[in-house]
């Protein structure tokens, strides 16, 4: 899979990539090379992919579409993100309650 999109970008090798991109391609290929892909594997990689494309975002070279890309993209991963971590927290947030009002662990 990986090697198709270097192919798109018209890519022979991630050495030609710059190193932050080469560095999140190494965690993408880390995590896409497991056989199945766990919540926790997405737990460590989007807040890492939100912080580069936030540091994308605030370039001033952007074109208009780049930033409207990279605007959508950072609203994509952070929606992914609340799906991920939304029950969890609500799921702590009752248990804090319920111990808090009942006494119960």
């Amino acid at each position: 899979m990986l090697e198709l999109i270097l192919q798109k970008l018209g890519l022979k090798s991630i050495d030609e990539l710059k190193p932050l991109e080469r560095e999140t391609w190494r965690q993408w290929a880390t995590i896409l090379g497991k056989p199945d892909i766990t919540i926790e594997d997405l737990k460590k990689l989007l807040p890492i992919e939100i912080a580069r494309a936030h540091a994308e975002l605030l370039k001033y070279e952007n074109s208009k579409e780049k930033d409207l890309f990279q605007k959508a993209y950072i609203t994509a991963l952070e929606t992914i993100t609340k799906i991920i971590v939304t029950p969890s927290a609500e799921r702590d947030s009752l248990r804090s309650m319920l111990k808090q009002k009942y006494g119960l662990d």
